[in-house]
């Protein structure tokens, strides 16, 4: 079993390669991936976590220093208190935000590659969404460790199909030891010499051969 993969870099990669060239046209290939890209684009991960991190100390920072100057022009010492809660309900607003959009992705993308797989698998191919290298699941959580996420499709050929579908092309003719071969009927022939109404068989009887015994009254009579 061989595979090829598609890596994911703002769009899953659309290079037809020679290892499809059994396997996939250029039509259905380039019509596959942009399935997967424009599902890609109606609902886009989340992107690396380097730059969530980056844009919720950029709210924290900005919020004290809103927060520090109200101080200042209201002296009131509970605008304080409200900084701590601005930290801890932006933080796990941000975290719901990329999980949801990491999870309505990776669901889009795994359900494209079950339909595919549905109809694919028939012809030996099959499609397999992969996340830093584990397989995604409906039925696990990714964990959230690393700081970017690697998205990449497997698309693995099965050789059994190959290998069935050049011993279709490549079948011998058909003889009378292959299982289910019909013999072609013999052809009906007229005996001129004996005709026997009674029997059904008469008239399909093997021809006489190239040389036969001249016509004898004497033995028409005998066999009458």
């Amino acid at each position: 079993m061989k595979s090829v993969r598609l890596s994911f870099r703002s769009q899953f990669d659309d290079q037809y390669t020679f290892d499809l060239q059994n396997n996939l046209t250029i039509h259905d290939f380039h019509s596959i991936v942009g399935l997967f890209n424009q599902a890609a684009r109606l609902r886009a991960p989340p992107g690396p976590k380097i730059f969530w991190f980056g844009t919720l100390f950029t709210m924290w920072m900005t919020a004290a220093t809103s927060f520090y100057l109200l101080w200042i022009h209201l002296n009131n010492p509970y605008i304080l208190v409200i900084l701590p809660a601005f930290i801890i309900i932006s933080s796990l607003f941000m975290a719901w935000l990329h999980r949801s959009r990491r999870t309505k992705f990776e669901k889009n993308i795994l359900e494209i590659c079950c339909r595919l797989n549905a109809t694919e698998n028939i012809r030996g191919i099959n499609f397999r969404f992969i996340k830093n290298g584990l397989d995604v699941t409906p039925y696990r959580i990714q964990s959230l460790s690393g700081l970017k996420a690697t998205y990449a499709i497997d698309i693995e050929f099965d050789d059994r199909f190959n290998a069935l579908k050049s011993r279709q092309f490549n079948r011998r003719s058909p003889s009378e030891d292959d299982v289910g071969y019909i013999p072609p009927p013999k052809s009906a022939y007229f005996n001129q010499y004996v005709v026997d109404e009674k029997n059904d068989n008469c008239m399909f009887q093997d021809p006489p051969p190239s040389w036969s015994p001249p016509y004898s009254e004497k033995s028409v009579h005998h066999l009458v």
